[in-house]
Protein backbone atom coordinates (compact mmCIF):
# COMPACT_ATOMS: atom_id res chain seq x y z
CA UNK A 1 0.00 0.00 0.00
CA UNK A 2 1.37 3.23 -0.91
CA UNK A 3 2.37 5.64 2.43
CA UNK A 4 1.73 8.63 0.69
CA UNK A 5 -2.19 7.76 -0.26
CA UNK A 6 -4.99 9.65 1.97
CA UNK A 7 -8.27 9.81 2.20
CA UNK A 8 -10.56 12.66 1.07
CA UNK A 9 -12.16 12.80 4.86
CA UNK A 10 -8.53 12.81 5.85
CA UNK A 11 -7.27 15.53 3.70
CA UNK A 12 -10.77 17.40 4.38
CA UNK A 13 -9.86 17.22 8.33
CA UNK A 14 -6.18 18.50 7.64
CA UNK A 15 -6.98 21.14 5.41
CA UNK A 16 -9.61 22.59 7.60
CA UNK A 17 -6.71 22.45 10.23
CA UNK A 18 -4.20 24.18 8.21
CA UNK A 19 -6.69 26.81 7.31
CA UNK A 20 -6.87 27.36 10.93
CA UNK A 21 -3.40 27.33 11.58
CA UNK A 22 -2.24 30.38 9.38
CA UNK A 23 -4.61 33.04 9.37
CA UNK A 24 -4.83 33.67 12.92
CA UNK A 25 -1.46 34.93 13.46
CA UNK A 26 -0.03 38.37 11.87
CA UNK A 27 -2.99 38.52 8.76
CA UNK A 28 -5.46 40.09 10.85
CA UNK A 29 -3.26 42.75 12.21
CA UNK A 30 -2.24 43.24 8.31
CA UNK A 31 -5.40 43.49 7.01
CA UNK A 32 -6.57 46.06 9.71
CA UNK A 33 -4.02 47.97 8.62
CA UNK A 34 -4.58 48.27 5.01
CA UNK A 35 -8.57 48.59 5.40
CA UNK A 36 -9.15 48.78 8.86
CA UNK A 37 -11.83 47.54 10.35
CA UNK A 38 -13.33 46.17 7.14
CA UNK A 39 -10.45 43.39 7.27
CA UNK A 40 -13.03 40.99 7.78
CA UNK A 41 -14.49 41.68 4.43
CA UNK A 42 -11.07 41.19 3.10
CA UNK A 43 -10.56 38.01 4.25
CA UNK A 44 -14.03 36.97 3.11
CA UNK A 45 -13.28 38.22 -0.57
CA UNK A 46 -10.22 35.84 0.30
CA UNK A 47 -12.33 32.85 0.72
CA UNK A 48 -14.67 33.70 -2.28
CA UNK A 49 -11.70 33.02 -4.57
CA UNK A 50 -10.52 30.43 -2.32
CA UNK A 51 -13.76 28.40 -2.82
CA UNK A 52 -14.26 28.49 -6.72
CA UNK A 53 -10.31 27.69 -7.21
CA UNK A 54 -10.86 24.35 -4.35
CA UNK A 55 -14.34 23.30 -6.40
CA UNK A 56 -12.58 23.60 -9.77
CA UNK A 57 -9.08 21.46 -8.08
CA UNK A 58 -11.89 19.09 -6.48
CA UNK A 59 -13.12 17.91 -10.34
CA UNK A 60 -9.70 17.32 -11.35
CA UNK A 61 -8.99 15.16 -8.64
CA UNK A 62 -12.41 13.50 -9.35
CA UNK A 63 -11.38 13.27 -13.00
CA UNK A 64 -7.72 11.77 -11.90
CA UNK A 65 -8.81 8.73 -9.72
CA UNK A 66 -8.88 6.63 -12.45
CA UNK A 67 -5.28 7.23 -14.25
CA UNK A 68 -3.59 8.80 -10.65
CA UNK A 69 -1.13 10.67 -12.68
CA UNK A 70 0.88 13.28 -10.45
CA UNK A 71 1.83 17.10 -10.78
CA UNK A 72 4.62 16.82 -12.57
CA UNK A 73 3.15 14.08 -14.84
CA UNK A 74 -0.15 16.40 -15.36
CA UNK A 75 2.33 19.49 -16.22
CA UNK A 76 4.74 17.77 -18.33
CA UNK A 77 2.02 16.16 -20.67
CA UNK A 78 -0.62 19.29 -21.28
CA UNK A 79 1.84 22.11 -20.73
CA UNK A 80 5.57 21.34 -21.75
CA UNK A 81 8.12 20.21 -19.25
CA UNK A 82 10.18 23.97 -19.22
CA UNK A 83 6.95 24.88 -17.99
CA UNK A 84 6.17 22.84 -15.71
CA UNK A 85 9.85 23.19 -14.11
CA UNK A 86 8.93 26.89 -13.74
CA UNK A 87 5.52 26.09 -12.44
CA UNK A 88 7.28 24.11 -9.55
CA UNK A 89 9.94 26.28 -9.21
CA UNK A 90 7.05 29.20 -7.92
CA UNK A 91 5.59 26.15 -6.22
CA UNK A 92 9.05 25.91 -4.19
CA UNK A 93 9.50 29.85 -3.41
CA UNK A 94 5.92 29.75 -2.50
CA UNK A 95 6.36 27.15 0.49
CA UNK A 96 9.53 28.18 1.41
CA UNK A 97 8.41 31.56 2.29
CA UNK A 98 5.01 30.80 3.88
CA UNK A 99 7.06 27.83 6.06
CA UNK A 100 9.68 30.68 6.94
CA UNK A 101 7.07 33.78 7.97
CA UNK A 102 4.99 30.94 9.85
CA UNK A 103 7.78 29.98 11.74
CA UNK A 104 9.46 33.58 12.36
CA UNK A 105 5.38 34.28 13.50
CA UNK A 106 5.59 31.70 16.23
CA UNK A 107 9.03 32.35 16.99
CA UNK A 108 7.88 35.84 17.77
CA UNK A 109 4.65 34.37 20.24
CA UNK A 110 6.46 32.10 22.06
CA UNK A 111 8.85 35.03 22.80
CA UNK A 112 6.48 37.49 23.38
CA UNK A 113 3.54 35.76 24.99
CA UNK A 114 4.99 33.09 26.96
CA UNK A 115 8.20 34.56 27.56
CA UNK A 116 10.55 31.68 26.00
CA UNK A 117 13.41 32.69 24.25
CA UNK A 118 15.59 30.66 22.10
CA UNK A 119 18.28 30.19 19.25
CA UNK A 120 16.53 30.00 15.69
CA UNK A 121 18.60 27.04 15.01
CA UNK A 122 17.92 25.39 18.07
CA UNK A 123 14.29 26.24 17.26
CA UNK A 124 13.82 25.11 13.54
CA UNK A 125 16.33 21.97 13.57
CA UNK A 126 13.70 20.35 15.51
CA UNK A 127 10.49 21.26 13.60
CA UNK A 128 12.53 20.27 10.18
CA UNK A 129 13.66 16.93 11.59
CA UNK A 130 9.85 16.42 12.63
CA UNK A 131 8.99 17.38 9.13
CA UNK A 132 11.78 15.19 7.42
CA UNK A 133 10.34 12.60 9.45
CA UNK A 134 7.29 12.80 8.16
CA UNK A 135 8.54 13.09 4.83
CA UNK A 136 10.17 9.49 5.38
CA UNK A 137 6.87 7.94 6.53
CA UNK A 138 4.53 9.16 4.23
CA UNK A 139 1.51 11.62 4.20
CA UNK A 140 -0.12 9.07 4.91
CA UNK A 141 1.49 9.79 8.35
CA UNK A 142 0.70 13.36 8.53
CA UNK A 143 -3.02 12.69 8.09
CA UNK A 144 -3.22 10.27 10.17
CA UNK A 145 -1.95 12.54 13.13
CA UNK A 146 -3.58 15.87 11.76
CA UNK A 147 -6.85 12.89 12.16
CA UNK A 148 -6.09 12.22 15.54
CA UNK A 149 -5.25 15.62 16.42
CA UNK A 150 -8.33 17.77 14.92
CA UNK A 151 -11.58 17.25 17.72
CA UNK A 152 -8.56 18.39 20.01
CA UNK A 153 -7.65 21.20 18.17
CA UNK A 154 -11.14 22.33 16.96
CA UNK A 155 -12.44 22.49 20.81
CA UNK A 156 -8.91 24.32 21.96
CA UNK A 157 -9.80 26.96 19.16
CA UNK A 158 -13.49 27.26 19.64
CA UNK A 159 -12.66 27.84 23.38
CA UNK A 160 -10.14 30.91 22.52
CA UNK A 161 -13.34 32.31 20.73
CA UNK A 162 -15.39 32.08 23.63
CA UNK A 163 -14.03 35.08 26.74
CA UNK A 164 -13.87 37.49 23.29
CA UNK A 165 -17.31 37.06 21.87
CA UNK A 166 -19.08 38.53 25.06
CA UNK A 167 -16.40 41.50 25.22
CA UNK A 168 -16.52 42.15 21.39
CA UNK A 169 -18.11 45.66 20.46
CA UNK A 170 -19.31 44.78 16.95
CA UNK A 171 -20.62 48.48 16.25
CA UNK A 172 -16.94 48.86 15.72
CA UNK A 173 -17.32 47.35 12.16
CA UNK A 174 -19.61 49.95 11.37
CA UNK A 175 -20.28 51.28 8.52
CA UNK A 176 -19.58 48.16 6.68
CA UNK A 177 -17.40 48.77 3.31
CA UNK A 178 -15.65 52.28 4.92
CA UNK A 179 -12.81 51.50 3.65
CA UNK A 180 -14.35 51.46 -0.26
CA UNK A 181 -14.67 48.37 -2.12
CA UNK A 182 -12.18 48.87 -4.68
CA UNK A 183 -9.58 49.29 -2.05
CA UNK A 184 -10.64 45.93 -0.15
CA UNK A 185 -10.75 43.74 -3.40
CA UNK A 186 -7.48 45.00 -3.97
CA UNK A 187 -5.98 44.30 0.00
CA UNK A 188 -7.88 40.45 -1.16
CA UNK A 189 -5.58 40.23 -3.81
CA UNK A 190 -2.45 41.67 -2.31
CA UNK A 191 -2.55 39.81 0.55
CA UNK A 192 -3.42 36.85 -1.44
CA UNK A 193 -0.39 34.93 -0.58
CA UNK A 194 -2.03 33.68 3.16
CA UNK A 195 -4.86 32.36 1.40
CA UNK A 196 -4.70 29.12 -1.29
CA UNK A 197 -4.67 26.73 1.23
CA UNK A 198 -5.52 23.91 -1.15
CA UNK A 199 -2.19 24.00 -2.86
CA UNK A 200 -0.75 21.06 -0.93
CA UNK A 201 -3.17 18.94 -2.48
CA UNK A 202 -1.18 19.87 -5.65
CA UNK A 203 1.55 17.50 -4.34
CA UNK A 204 -1.02 14.16 -3.23
CA UNK A 205 -2.79 14.60 -6.02
CA UNK A 206 -1.83 11.14 -6.97
CA UNK A 207 -2.22 9.35 -3.57
CA UNK A 208 -5.89 10.23 -3.23
CA UNK A 209 -8.37 7.67 -2.52
CA UNK A 210 -11.66 8.35 -3.30
CA UNK A 211 -14.44 6.41 -2.57
CA UNK A 212 -17.68 8.03 -3.21
CA UNK A 213 -17.66 11.89 -2.13
CA UNK A 214 -15.08 14.42 -3.02
CA UNK A 215 -16.72 17.96 -2.87
CA UNK A 216 -19.05 17.81 0.02
CA UNK A 217 -16.22 16.47 2.85
CA UNK A 218 -13.89 19.33 1.38
CA UNK A 219 -16.35 21.63 1.09
CA UNK A 220 -17.64 21.55 4.51
CA UNK A 221 -14.09 21.99 5.93
CA UNK A 222 -13.54 24.88 3.83
CA UNK A 223 -16.60 26.61 4.94
CA UNK A 224 -16.05 25.99 8.71
CA UNK A 225 -12.15 27.38 7.99
CA UNK A 226 -13.68 29.79 6.18
CA UNK A 227 -15.87 31.14 9.18
CA UNK A 228 -13.95 30.78 11.67
CA UNK A 229 -11.08 32.96 10.14
CA UNK A 230 -13.94 35.69 9.33
CA UNK A 231 -14.86 35.61 12.92
CA UNK A 232 -11.58 35.99 13.87
CA UNK A 233 -10.65 38.90 12.53
CA UNK A 234 -14.12 40.50 13.33
CA UNK A 235 -13.53 39.61 16.80
CA UNK A 236 -10.15 40.99 16.73
CA UNK A 237 -11.13 43.91 15.15
CA UNK A 238 -13.87 45.00 17.48
CA UNK A 239 -12.16 44.18 20.75
CA UNK A 240 -8.51 46.57 19.87
CA UNK A 241 -10.07 49.12 17.42
CA UNK A 242 -7.63 51.29 15.69
CA UNK A 243 -5.25 49.56 17.40
CA UNK A 244 -5.51 46.44 16.17
CA UNK A 245 -2.57 47.06 13.22
CA UNK A 246 0.15 47.59 16.46
CA UNK A 247 -0.84 43.72 17.73
CA UNK A 248 0.74 41.08 15.16
CA UNK A 249 -0.12 38.40 16.97
CA UNK A 250 -3.65 38.02 16.74
CA UNK A 251 -4.75 34.70 18.77
CA UNK A 252 -2.52 35.59 21.48
CA UNK A 253 -3.99 38.58 21.68
CA UNK A 254 -8.15 38.17 21.71
CA UNK A 255 -7.93 36.03 25.22
CA UNK A 256 -6.34 39.48 26.58
CA UNK A 257 -9.65 41.25 26.22
CA UNK A 258 -7.75 44.66 26.61
CA UNK A 259 -4.67 46.08 24.81
CA UNK A 260 -3.31 47.31 27.97
CA UNK A 261 -2.61 44.36 29.62
CA UNK A 262 -0.27 40.88 28.13
CA UNK A 263 -0.14 38.50 31.27
CA UNK A 264 -3.07 39.35 33.64
CA UNK A 265 -6.66 36.84 32.55
CA UNK A 266 -4.18 34.26 30.26
CA UNK A 267 -6.39 31.55 31.18
CA UNK A 268 -6.57 30.56 27.64
CA UNK A 269 -2.87 30.15 27.08
CA UNK A 270 -3.37 26.02 27.32
CA UNK A 271 -6.06 26.40 24.69
CA UNK A 272 -3.25 28.43 22.46
CA UNK A 273 -0.46 25.96 23.20
CA UNK A 274 -2.66 23.43 21.15
CA UNK A 275 -3.77 25.47 18.82
CA UNK A 276 -0.16 25.72 17.96
CA UNK A 277 0.26 22.65 17.22
CA UNK A 278 -2.10 23.11 13.84
CA UNK A 279 0.43 25.46 12.89
CA UNK A 280 3.51 23.40 12.96
CA UNK A 281 1.49 20.78 11.40
CA UNK A 282 0.79 23.55 8.34
CA UNK A 283 4.86 24.34 8.74
CA UNK A 284 5.26 20.00 8.74
CA UNK A 285 3.44 19.65 5.40
CA UNK A 286 4.60 23.03 3.73
CA UNK A 287 8.31 21.32 3.91
CA UNK A 288 7.16 17.89 2.62
CA UNK A 289 5.61 20.03 -0.55
CA UNK A 290 8.92 22.10 -0.95
CA UNK A 291 10.87 18.75 -0.55
CA UNK A 292 8.46 17.04 -3.06
CA UNK A 293 9.26 20.24 -5.59
CA UNK A 294 12.87 19.41 -5.93
CA UNK A 295 12.33 16.38 -6.51
CA UNK A 296 9.89 16.25 -8.88
CA UNK A 297 11.75 19.36 -10.52
CA UNK A 298 14.65 17.38 -10.97
CA UNK A 299 12.09 14.66 -12.89
CA UNK A 300 13.19 11.64 -10.49
CA UNK A 301 11.32 9.86 -7.50
CA UNK A 302 14.43 9.44 -4.55
CA UNK A 303 13.51 5.96 -3.38
CA UNK A 304 15.21 6.37 0.11
CA UNK A 305 15.11 9.91 1.85
CA UNK A 306 17.36 12.35 -0.18
CA UNK A 307 19.68 14.36 1.46
CA UNK A 308 20.63 17.01 -0.79
CA UNK A 309 17.09 17.71 -1.51
CA UNK A 310 16.81 17.86 2.36
CA UNK A 311 19.87 20.88 2.65
CA UNK A 312 18.57 22.50 0.41
CA UNK A 313 15.09 22.86 2.03
CA UNK A 314 16.54 23.27 5.23
CA UNK A 315 19.03 26.10 4.09
CA UNK A 316 16.22 28.38 3.21
CA UNK A 317 14.85 27.35 6.70
CA UNK A 318 17.97 30.08 7.83
CA UNK A 319 16.54 32.72 5.94
CA UNK A 320 14.86 34.81 8.99
CA UNK A 321 18.71 34.74 10.54
CA UNK A 322 19.52 37.25 7.29
CA UNK A 323 16.08 39.08 6.56
CA UNK A 324 13.61 40.06 8.22
CA UNK A 325 9.10 38.81 7.74
CA UNK A 326 8.92 42.37 7.24
CA UNK A 327 11.56 43.02 4.56
CA UNK A 328 10.58 39.15 3.37
CA UNK A 329 6.62 40.39 2.57
CA UNK A 330 8.05 44.23 1.66
CA UNK A 331 9.67 42.75 -1.36
CA UNK A 332 9.40 38.65 -2.51
CA UNK A 333 6.00 38.61 -1.19
CA UNK A 334 4.85 41.83 -2.77
CA UNK A 335 6.81 41.67 -6.09
CA UNK A 336 5.87 37.62 -6.62
CA UNK A 337 1.96 38.25 -6.09
CA UNK A 338 1.13 37.66 -9.84
CA UNK A 339 3.70 34.65 -10.37
CA UNK A 340 2.52 33.31 -7.45
CA UNK A 341 -1.39 33.69 -8.99
CA UNK A 342 -0.39 31.64 -11.38
CA UNK A 343 -0.18 28.66 -9.12
CA UNK A 344 -2.37 30.54 -6.54
CA UNK A 345 -5.66 31.08 -8.68
CA UNK A 346 -4.79 30.69 -12.44
CA UNK A 347 -3.72 26.97 -12.02
CA UNK A 348 -6.59 25.09 -10.04
CA UNK A 349 -9.03 26.99 -12.50
CA UNK A 350 -7.40 24.70 -15.83
CA UNK A 351 -6.60 21.78 -13.70
CA UNK A 352 -9.78 19.89 -15.03
CA UNK A 353 -8.53 20.77 -18.46
CA UNK A 354 -5.11 19.64 -18.21
CA UNK A 355 -5.97 16.36 -16.44
CA UNK A 356 -8.12 15.32 -19.30
CA UNK A 357 -5.24 16.71 -21.50
CA UNK A 358 -2.65 14.34 -19.90
CA UNK A 359 -4.68 11.79 -19.66
CA UNK A 360 -5.42 11.41 -23.24
CA UNK A 361 -1.48 11.89 -24.17
CA UNK A 362 -1.02 8.97 -21.27
CA UNK A 363 -2.89 6.98 -23.48
CA UNK A 364 -2.20 7.39 -26.94
CA UNK A 365 1.43 6.86 -25.61
CA UNK A 366 0.21 3.59 -23.90
CA UNK A 367 2.49 4.58 -20.17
Amino acid sequence: MDKNRVSVDQLALLYLLIVMGGKFLTLPSLLAGDVGHDSWLAVTFGFVWDGICLCFLLWAIKLNNASRLDISSILDKSLSKPVSKLLLAIFFVIFVLRTNILLSSCYKMFSVTFDVSTNWIVYVLPVAALAFFATVKGFNAVARTGQLLFALILIAVVALFISPLREAEFGALLPVGEAGWGKILLTSYTRSFWFSDYIFIYFVLDGIKIKKRVFAPMLISFGVGALLSILLNAVFVSLFGYLAPQFDMAMSKIGVFSAASTTNGRWDWLTLSIWLVSVFIKVVIFIFCAYKCIEKFVGKRFVKFNWIAASVVLLTLSLPMFVSTDALLDTVVKWGVIPFTLVQYVLPLLMPLLTKVAQRKTEVSGE
